[in-house]
């Protein structure tokens, strides 16, 4: 039994928390219990914290508050003084710890806060709040002191038996509890020789956020304002010009502008939470305020209608994995979704609202529980996914992206384990995205193999991304294949491996085989019109629409026609280890970021690229 444990609450904190924990092996107090209360990380923080002697307790993200983590850790504690530490803080020197704790010889001191300081990256305004809120004075109050924070703070075990944190509230936990415990006569110490740098590293609108939260928690525990802010524009007028004042002579526009980006939105976080704060639902808004950028996706709502939209990360059942998206390609079928004229969609099969992307690369940031992949994943390695995860009947089919399941457009995705394939180290992200239209032909090829020697007559019809992978996948084989496409320079992407490359589509009686691959109804109409006896037919095409045809055609002439669609786990364990062999240069030009998705459908319509990657 330690006399003291110390709770580090994480969230993706890979950046500062492995600083802190080795900061806290240098400490000269060295009688303490290390506890980490993890939220539902996806970065590297729980493979840095498990480099040393920690205690970890893991909760799903969707349960944090942070009162509530803080009592998981309080009740697993084993030490007579609970010692919160923000994970991205780092002590100013090796006394921090003993300086925290030696207040407490005193039985009426209930909780002790430490200093905190700004950091050589802070912003700048919040270095001068840092400065303002905590002084280098030491402070005993038996009222409730400026700023008492568990970003560096100690409290007494026993208390918090009695007095457990608000687990309904969403943020201020430190000051409800030290209101609380000044009621009953107990005193609060500043202890300005415990310090820390405290580092936040946030966006804008992470910074509008957190002073949201805090308004919204100060209105709920009924304090006259924000704590570190005012509901006043005047007053963050006034913040301004002090920091302006503070900052002579080292101006620069760098340093005006974010001095004017940080007082606006530490001004519009804390006005909007204390406007919205008495009538927020708790548990509605409750994910939304916690994490509000947890999960980026690109949503099609309705037909036409698309937008990137904050989403909770997916929930995972036993067997799953969660992957963070490293790469999405842009395929027709994601247009062709949000358009409405997929035959899923078309039809009624399917309904919006969807996140579309069934191409994809990623990293495994999770493994669910129970899980019986556990000795062939591990996380941080690289992987792919298969889009067919269930064949069965319309309503209960499920195709990733495409129908009854949420797709790669978004940052982190949820797939089941017997579902993911390893990235050859040999192959990089942004070509494993392929995968997954290169395993659609290899089990299209896979169903039409019966029908083809070595003598076939093969014409490829498209060379979009499907038609050049089968020409690939054919030469490879040791195939003629001729190529046909309405774009000329698609075709002069592969001018050395085909017998020949045309921009008409003539003769097609002179072929075995024909493989269409643009959906094209009126290419398919030709093809069944003109395909000479005896021929086989493989369509690898979306959508064709409705065609009227006579099929004695067919029948009288012994044509085969062939569908295929999706692939199955043996064609991605064999794309995989084709992609080295094949030439992919041309598929991974063109990146962009996942938000400027509809430039990269209107880009993937102008056929002038053969594949347009998103980075989520």
């Amino acid at each position: 039994m330690s006399a003291t444990s110390i709770i580090i609450r994480t969230f993706n904190e890979e950046k500062q928390v492995g600083n802190l924990l080795r900061a806290i092996e240098r400490q000269d107090y060295k009688d303490y219990e290390l506890i980490v209360v993890d939220s539902g990380s996806t970065d590297r923080t729980l493979e840095i914290v498990k480099e040393f002697p920690v205690k970890i307790i893991s909760i799903d993200s969707k349960d944090f508050t942070f009162g509530y983590s803080l009592n998981i850790g309080c009740k697993e504690s084993t030490g007579k003084y609970l010692v919160m530490v923000s994970a991205h803080t780092l002590p100013r020197d090796e006394k921090w710890l003993s300086n925290l704790i030696a207040p407490f010889d005193d039985e009426k001191i209930a909780n002790v806060y430490g200093r905190q300081l700004g950091h050589s990256t802070s912003k700048f305004s919040e270095k001068m709040d840092f400065e303002r809120t905590f002084g280098a004075e030491p402070l005993v109050s038996n009222t409730l002191l400026d700023y008492v924070n568990n970003a560096n703070a100690a409290i007494r075990k026993d208390l918090w038996e009695k007095h457990p944190f608000d687990e309904y509230l969403f943020g201020l936990e430190d000051l409800d509890w030290a209101k609380c415990i000044t009621a009953e006569g107990y005193l609060i110490r500043y202890e300005p020789s415990a310090a820390v740098h405290h580092i936040h590293n946030e966006a804008w609108h992470q910074v509008f956020n957190r002073f949201r939260r805090e308004a919204i928690a100060a209105v709920r525990i009924g304090l006259k304002h924000p704590p570190q802010a005012r509901i006043s524009f005047v007053r963050a007028l006034i913040n301004f010009l002090r920091d302006c004042l503070s900052s002579f002579p080292n101006y620069s526009l760098t340093r005006l502008e974010e001095m004017t980006r940080f007082r606006y939105y530490q001004w519009k976080g804390s006005r909007t939470g204390w406007l919205q704060g008495k009538n927020l639902d708790f548990h509605r808004e409750k994910n939304s305020i916690f994490h509000p950028d947890e999960n980026q996706a690109i949503v099609i709502r309705s037909k036409n209608k698309a937008n990137i939209e904050s989403m909770s990360i997916p929930e995972m059942r036993p067997g799953d994995m969660l992957i963070k998206v490293d790469y999405v390609g842009v395929c027709r079928t994601d247009i062709e979704v949000y358009e409405g004229t997929l035959g899923y969609y078309r039809d009624g099969i399917a309904s919006h609202p969807i996140v579309p992307g069934h191409e994809f690369s990623g990293t495994i940031v999770k493994i669910g529980s129970n899980n019986k992949f556990q000795e062939r994943f591990k996380l941080g390695q690289r992987v792919v996914g298969e889009c067919v995860l269930s064949r069965g009947k319309d309503s209960e089919r499920k195709e990733v992206g495409v129908i009854n399941y949420n797709g790669a457009y978004s940052k982190f995705i949820v797939i089941p384990g017997d579902v993911i394939h390893n990235i050859p180290d040999g192959v990089d992200s942004k070509t494993a995205v392929l995968t997954e239209p290169l395993a659609v032909v290899l089990r299209a090829l896979r169903r039409l193999e019966y029908r083809l020697s070595k003598n076939s007559k093969i014409a490829v019809i498209g060379a979009g991304q499907i038609g050049n992978l089968c020409t690939q996948i054919l030469a490879f084989r040791r195939y003629k294949i001729d190529l046909f496409d309405n774009v000329a320079e698609r075709l002069c992407l592969l001018p050395d491996i085909t017998n020949r490359t045309s921009t008409e589509l003539t003769d097609l009686d002179n072929f075995d085989v024909i493989i269409e691959a643009t959906g094209s109804k009126d290419v398919l109409e030709k093809v069944l019109k003109e395909s000479s006896l005896d021929s086989t037919i493989l369509l690898l095409g979306f959508p064709y629409g409705d065609i009227e045809y006579n099929f004695e055609d067919i029948v009288g002439q012994e044509k085969v026609i062939i569908g295929s669609v999706g692939a199955d786990s043996e064609d991605f364990d064999e794309a995989l280890n084709l992609l080295s062999d094949l030439d992919m240069v041309p598929f991974v030009q063109v990146v962009m970021p996942l938000k400027n998705f509809e430039e990269a459908w209107q880009a993937h319509k102008s056929l002038k690229h053969l594949k347009i990657l998103l980075k989520p």
